[in-house]
């Protein structure tokens, strides 16, 4: 699960091209791409057929007016990257949608069949709210993560949420002021509470914010808590506490944020 992009709205995303040569960390990029703009997954190797597919997809993408990512993996290069999306032969096509991959066909296929395919993709991506776009740009240059953040995102793709948070928890006693600590630690616990079975009282008062937030309804989720604050004196500040922890998940400048901010302002005094 990643929340990085749960704000809602039609957003402009940047990337280098519109099919990029995918690598594992790109590929990481684009399944956090997909929860705001479907991504075509292509699967190539070195036969004509993947050169044709890979024509036409260079010719509907930059039409498409970014309504789509592209991302190619290499079944040759990189057999690993295609092993993770369950795909042994090329050339073959998945779309990536809120970091779920969803197959599409393999083989070869005619450009009137694809525009087809893609406009079915189109409706589902609707029907789950990743209506964003892309442009093609220079992008912002990738942070370089230290090793206790990557260990600590290891240890989350690895479903190992209990040490994730731990490794969270010991950056943010180092480095108190680590926003990407803080966002990591409130996405893990998230997780936890979401996956829990024994959730405490003031957890289970709390939860409906929290399945809200991961149904893509921040402003619902905020709205929610900022309720319970107004008329649950005895909790507010643990109320108040699992909101400040719900905005790190958002960018800076998100709408449903601000708007929230300035209500729980108001409340507070």
């Amino acid at each position: 699960m990643d929340l990085s992009a749960l704000s809602g709205g039609e957003q402009k995303n940047t990337v280098t091209d519109w099919l990029v040569q995918a690598d594992q960390q790109t590929l990481r990029s684009y399944l956090a791409l997909s929860e705001q703009v479907p991504v075509l997954l292509f699967i190539s190797d070195e036969s004509e057929a993947s050169a044709q597919l890979r024509q036409l997809l260079l010719k509907i993408l930059p039409a498409s007016e970014g309504r789509f990512a592209g991302l190619e993996v290499s079944i040759t290069s990189s057999p690993q990257l295609a092993q993770a999306v369950g795909v042994s032969a090329a050339p073959a096509m998945l779309a990536l949608l809120a970091g779920q991959p969803a197959p599409l066909f393999q083989g070869e296929i005619q450009q009137q069949q694809l525009l087809q395919v893609l406009s079915q993709v189109l409706q589902l991506a609707a029907q789950n709210s990743i209506t964003g776009r892309v442009q093609v740009g220079k992008a912002a240059p990738v942070k370089k993560l230290s090793k206790e953040h990557e260990a600590a995102i290891a240890a989350v793709e690895s479903g190992n949420l209990v040490e994730a948070r731990a490794q969270f928890e010991k950056l943010l006693r180092e480095y108190p002021s680590d926003f990407d600590a803080k966002a990591g630690l409130a996405q893990v616990e998230l997780m936890i509470r979401l996956s829990s079975e024994s959730l405490s009282e003031l957890d289970q008062l709390l939860l409906p914010a929290d399945q809200m937030l991961v149904s893509r309804d921040p402003a619902g989720a905020f709205k929610y808590l900022l309720d319970l604050f107004a008329t649950r004196s005895a909790e507010k500040d643990a109320i108040r506490e699992r909101l400040l922890q719900l905005f790190s998940l958002f960018p800076d400048g998100d709408e449903s944020v601000i708007a929230a901010r300035k209500q729980l302002t108001a409340l507070l005094f």
